[in-house]
């Protein structure tokens, strides 16, 4: 998740969520060309095309060989963003709503200026962005034309040295058809993201079928104990896990852990988000981004739960700040799942109950509900 979050950061715009600033919902439709320039980097340009309809815009940004997209609305502060490389499927997908106050990068204030400037011959009035946090923080400027579209952005170091700055060089005002600024249906499809890359072996007897529950240990600090219940499923190479938290929030993971692919669901008073992503494995990380998981050490320590037998490993060998131990039984079940933060327990769980028995893989998707594009504002055909 943070992989694609900083894929959203890193494009150099006034907004770190890939869309333009409004200042107010009346807006007309129309399309714009802006050449897009940064300080670091190659020092070459990049290209950002802008849709906007009804509220709704479509932004494409072009790198070098591969474009950044983004599809939201920016006053129901829901955002998605994807991407490809020419001649590439898209293989990356992200859509994440936010309760406004709770967005680390959140717009705390809009200062107007007394800057006026035409940009691609459009005369615009400069408006500072105050984000948080407020210490050494970016200065995020936009210019808006008097009917409120945004027509160039800038960012700036903390101390007013140029970061990155966009510029209009084209603008249509005008109708936009409504399909211009919607996203593809299939980004919500879970087959999108878990349709095998390749043929997969027949599971190693280490890696059985199986569901278990697990329960959050007891603590005596209640900051601990954040999650409830865990359903876990296993059909090698695949893995479901879904958490249910004792405050209402719901976290689902379904991962290939022979290839970076997956799919990860979060939702809770705060935020909702889906990551997807479809690629194989980085050779210099050898395991799926959807799983917390880097590595696995024998720590030649034995345990016995539910009268069965497990061995101690560390999930995360060589990992300073945090990591995650689980004592496994031969077959591949993790009886204790320990996750640690410094010398911190973050979350512990004991599993309760399992059941070995064939999964089939329609079991170890996220329900439909979550990915229904009309639940996140898209009005998809």
């Amino acid at each position: 998740m943070i992989i694609f979050l900083a894929t959203a950061l890193s494009t150099g715009t006034a907004h770190a969520s890939g869309l333009p600033f409004f200042l107010n919902t009346n807006v007309p439709d129309y399309t714009a060309k802006l050449v897009v320039r940064e300080t670091y980097g190659d020092g070459k340009d990049n290209w950002r095309v802008v849709q906007h309809h009804n509220g709704w815009t479509h932004v494409e940004e072009t790198q070098g060989d591969e474009t950044h997209i983004w599809y939201g609305h920016f006053f129901q502060n829901v955002v998605l963003s994807t991407g490809k490389k020419d001649g590439e499927e898209i293989k990356r997908f992200n859509i994440r709503q936010v309760e406004p106050s709770y967005d680390y990068l959140g717009i705390k204030q809009v200062k107007e200026t007394n800057d006026v400037e035409t940009v691609g011959g459009e005369e615009c009035r400069w408006w500072e962005i105050v984000r948080k946090p407020p210490a050494e923080r970016p200065i995020w400027m936009t210019c808006l034309t008097s009917d409120g579209i945004e027509v160039a952005t800038k960012v700036l170091f903390s101390k007013g040295k140029l970061m990155s700055e966009a510029r209009l060089t084209e603008i249509k005002r005008g109708p936009v058809p409504e399909a211009e600024v919607l996203p593809p249906r299939q980004l919500f499809e879970a087959t999108t993201w878990l349709k095998p890359l390749r043929p997969y072996p027949d599971h190693p007897p280490s890696a059985v079928d199986f569901e278990a529950r697990l329960v959050a240990r007891a603590s005596d600090n209640p900051s601990i104990d954040k999650t409830s219940e865990v359903r876990l499923l296993r059909h090698y190479p695949w893995w479901f896990r879904q958490s249910d938290g004792k405050d209402g929030s719901i976290r689902i993971d379904v991962w290939n852990e022979l290839d970076n692919q997956g799919i990860s669901y979060s939702s809770s008073k705060r935020e909702r988000r889906i990551v997807a992503g479809r690629s194989s494995l980085d050779p210099k990380r050898p395991f799926s981004e959807f799983s917390s998981q880097t590595g696995m050490e024998n720590l030649g320590e034995q345990g016995q739960f539910l009268g069965e037998n497990c061995t101690w490993y560390d999930l995360t060998p060589n990992t300073a700040d945090a990591s995650q131990k689980q004592c496994i039984t031969s077959d591949g079940i993790p009886l204790k799942d320990d996750h640690w933060s410094g010398w911190s327990a973050v979350e512990s769980f004991d599993t309760v109950a399992f059941t070995r028995r064939p999964v089939d893989i329609g079991e170890m998707q996220p329900p439909r509900e979550y990915l229904d594009p009309s639940a996140w504002g898209f009005a998809l055909q």
